[in-house]
């Protein structure tokens, strides 16, 4: 315990740092609210005056908008973090001596506090070299990297603070076993609507892949509750902290599962101080690729097909055997077969004639459109086309007629342009105008030209659903991967780091796709193969993924931060995982399993009172699929109004209570959490999804049932409590 002069002190040098947070605010003029507020009212002003401002008035009053926003963007980001930093200022200190140096305190915290007249720093940036001693070394031999060398010293004790509202609530020195009493009561905490930055309990092991800069493609293979995500977003911070001459937040783009947990992570980045990086998911990168006049299944709805029960057993097991198939290398071959054919597949070659004359020949025509430009993608390469038919018209045709042929310049030069319109027409005659869809439709057509095996059911299927304008999930990445390729893929150049979450439901397809359209970016992909929900992706191990990409750096985290041990031990036992799982040292109630055949509905509501008593702030009733959900919460509504229910991407995800179906769950994580549907689980095929949906919940598990749950549970049943009511 920290009592005395040396209590003093430390109050002493947290009120002095405070004093200068309050200068630093002081000296910038006004808060971060007033600052939108002077933007939002420039450009209510803009809008206001749009009809008496001239055209030139406009643009200069636009541009100085702009230019306003770029200037108080930083300056904003700064103040808000600095508003942060006045409650708690810092959550660490060290005292480093550099060999043949004195000892100095360092103490770290979200940014750098420094006095701009002296330059004396009060609160190292938890990004800067200096802090990486905090995560990395122990009371001990250590060394920093600067700018100009590596320092070399002596750790002499570290110390962590909980400081809230200006006051230490509790300190730890390292020799006080803090790491493990202050991780414990921060993960003790509960749960939020918004993911929080984790800098003042961020582990060794995680520090290493936040601070990584040795490879382009960094794969994470981490456990529910590891913090993959929370990991790659302060990664970002770092990135952004260390090369910031030249990356921006603009430059760095992340793949979220939906849109739901795309809100969720959006706090991380400004609360670190940064601007927020640019966010999609897969369907929203997908649209600009996709002709609007058919009708497109979203990713929920695809997963909610593959989760719900069935009467039409044999088209389910049709489409499900489609959707493996459409996920396979085998296929991607057979897409690439395809694609080298299309041209020839969508023209019509003939001559090219003017005046009724024919001047280029079929064959010409032919070596002209699929051999001269080959390197060039067919789309892409059609102007080019009609450029060098214009030139061999032009050689053979437009040169043999001499001067007098005019009777003025003028008319030789409108006959020139009439010959190219002429070769426009016809090269644009010969291709037909199909769209993607109709192109995907072609191969499946005629899918046994392109592979040995049977697929007439696969086909028939298939378009069964395109003739009736249907696109479904599975369908839309080859249709993006063959226009691309007839386009040539999208080069988003000025992507310069780009983030793939939960990368085991994507298809090795999504990934190629990936690699061709972010050619000058890094890459950190973040996924668990255990909680792979999207069963047809064929993504079984991680070679499915790093066999795309050359140089492949790959780190795994066993140890899972979320949940108590109790739910962790129980939780891996789940699955025959060939990942070890590390559950951390906070003590909690074992999992309960409750077999109930009535009266469900008011035993899920005393429990969540019973939660509620206990000051949980977030409560999940997880259902297995989107009807489970809807009718669920119909019956909790009466019983308790304060409700909410999660079943596309289009619902709120908020604090409190949330009936929510279990794909949308993934990567949120509850204080406590019931499973409303144990019984719908029973499927081998289900544990990947069990699993998910027991690992979201940080304090409390309750599973209910109708039925045995013997076949998916621990074979220990010391793991769980079985409460047979």
């Amino acid at each position: 315990m920290i009592i005395g002069k040396e209590l003093q002190d430390e109050n002493k040098y947290l009120n002095k740092t405070i004093g200068k947070i309050t200068d630093l605010l002081t000296s910038y003029g006004v808060s971060s609210e007033e600052q939108d507020k002077e933007i939002i009212k420039h450009r209510k002003f803009l809008w206001d005056n749009r009809n008496e401002l001239d055209e030139i008035e406009i643009n200069e009053n636009c541009g100085q908008v702009a230019l306003n926003e770029q200037l108080h963007a930083k300056k904003i980001s700064r103040i808000r973090t600095l508003e942060k930093q006045l409650s708690n200022p810092y959550f660490a200190r060290i005292d480093f001596k550099e060999d043949g140096e004195e000892s100095e305190s360092f103490y770290i915290g979200l940014s750098t506090v420094e006095d701009e007249d002296n330059f004396d720093i009060f609160v190292f940036d938890w990004r800067s070299p200096v802090a990486n001693m905090f995560y990395d070394f122990e009371v001990g031999p250590a060394y920093y990297d600067a700018p100009v060398r590596r320092i070399e010293g002596h750790i002499e004790f570290t110390r962590q603070y909980n400081i809230r509202n200006g006051e230490i609530v509790f300190m730890h020195n390292s020799n006080e076993s803090l790491c493990d009493e202050a991780l414990t009561s921060m993960l003790s905490g509960n749960a939020t609507d918004k993911m929080k930055n984790i800098v003042a309990s961020i582990q060794k092991e995680q520090n290493d892949i936040i601070r990584s800069d040795d490879s382009k493609i960094l794969f994470i293979q981490g456990a529910a509750g590891s913090g993959k995500t929370s990991i790659a977003l302060h990664r970002s911070a770092y990135l952004l902290y260390k090369h910031r001459k030249n990356l921006s937040a603009d430059n760095i783009l992340i793949f979220s599962p939906n849109e739901v947990f795309a809100e969720y992570i959006s706090d991380v980045l400004p609360e670190l101080g940064e601007s927020n990086i640019r966010q999609t998911t897969f369907e929203i990168f997908s649209k600009r690729f996709l002709p609007s006049n058919y009708l497109y299944e979203s990713k929920n709805d695809h997963l909610d097909y593959i989760y719900s029960n069935h009467t039409d057993l044999k088209t389910f097991k049709l489409r499900t055997k489609s959707m493996e198939y459409k996920n396979t290398l085998d296929f991607m071959n057979t897409l690439n077969k395809f694609i080298l054919d299309i041209p020839r597949l969508i023209t019509n070659v003939t001559p090219i004639t003017i005046e009724g004359v024919q001047i280029v020949s079929k064959k010409s025509v032919e070596k002209t459109i699929f051999e001269r430009f080959k390197d060039i993608p067919f789309l892409n390469r059609i102007d080019v086309v009609k450029q060098s038919l214009f030139s061999q018209v032009e050689n053979k045709y437009l040169s043999s007629k001499d001067n007098s042929h005019f009777d003025y310049v003028e008319d030789k030069k409108t006959f020139y342009d009439f010959c190219k319109a002429q070769v426009d027409l016809q090269v644009d005659a010969m291709i037909k105008t199909l769209d993607s869809v109709a192109i995907y439709k072609s191969l499946w057509s005629n899918i046994e030209k392109y592979t040995d095996i049977d697929l007439n059911n696969t086909k028939d299927l298939t378009l069964n659903y395109l003739n009736n304008n249907e696109v479904k999930f599975e369908d839309i990445t080859p249709i993006i991967y063959i226009r691309s390729s007839l386009e040539g893929f999208r080069s988003y150049g000025n992507m310069k780091h780009v983030l793939v979450d939960e990368a085991q439901d994507y298809s090795p397809l999504f990934y190629e796709i990936v690699k061709r359209s972010f050619p000058n970016a890094s890459l950190t992909i973040m996924g668990d193969l255990n909680q792979r929900i999207d069963k047809h992706s064929n993504v079984k191990s991680r070679n499915s993924i790093t066999n795309v990409f050359n140089d492949v750096k790959t780190v795994v985290l066993t140890k899972s931060y979320r949940s108590t041990g109790n739910i962790t031990n129980f939780t891996k036992d789940i699955l025959e995982t060939h990942e070890p799982i590390e559950a951390v040292d906070r003590i909690g109630d074992n999992p309960t399993i409750h077999i109930v055949n009535n009266n469900l509905e008011e035993r899920i509501s005393t429990k969540i009172n019973e939660m509620k008593d206990k000051g949980y702030k977030s409560i999940a009733i997880i259902c297995k699929n989107k009807e489970n959900s809807k009718k669920l919460y119909s019956s909790l509504k009466e019983l308790n109004d304060d409700i909410n229910l999660i079943i596309s991407d289009k619902c709120e995800f908020k604090i409190g209570i949330n009936v929510i179906s279990s794909y949308i769950a993934k990567g949120l994580e509850f204080d406590g959490v019931i499973l409303a549907d144990g019984e719908s689980y029973l499927s081998i095929e289900d544990k990947h999804l069990f699993y998910t949906a027991c690992t979201r919940a940080l304090h409390e598990l309750h599973i209910y049932t109708n039925t045995s749950l013997e076949n998916i549970l621990p074979q220990d049943n010391s793991l769980y409590t079985l409460i047979d009511n």
